[in-house]
């Protein structure tokens, strides 16, 4: 069972739109960017239900060299994360937030059309 302490830091996150998680988070070198109140888009590669912490989905993030986070509040004090391997574009979505690799999108965050999107449909730029 998830202690109180991190379900409602979870649910600030999800609900809340106040700075409780920083805007970015880093997984080794990659920077993760937050989108509260949205879902990414893309190839689903793993899921952890009865998320406690965090660092559950940063550590499967690292494992899967994931290009997206998703976080849904799917009970009260319950939340689950979907690891994605790729991320095509973001989706308004109401009881989640997503965090994106700033160099996964076409444009990456600082250019590009639609707010450094790049146009929907465009995914991960391949090295």
């Amino acid at each position: 069972m998830p202690s109180t302490t991190s379900a409602l830091l979870l649910f600030s996150l999800l609900f809340l739109d106040l700075a409780v998680l920083p805007h970015a988070q880093y997984v080794g070198a990659r920077a993760y960017l937050l989108q509260q109140k949205m879902e990414c888009k893309g190839g689903k590669v793993y899921d952890i239900d009865n998320v406690q912490d965090i660092e559950q989905c940063k550590e499967a993030c690292r494992q899967f060299d994931c290009d997206g986070v998703n976080l849904f509040q799917v009970g009260e004090f319950a939340f689950k994360c979907e690891i994605l391997s790729y991320v095509t574009n973001l989706q308004p979505a109401s009881g989640a937030a997503c965090y994106y690799a700033q160099d996964a999108l076409n444009g990456g965050f600082n250019g590009g059309f639609n707010g450094g999107f790049g146009y929907p449909g465009f995914g991960k730029k391949r090295k």
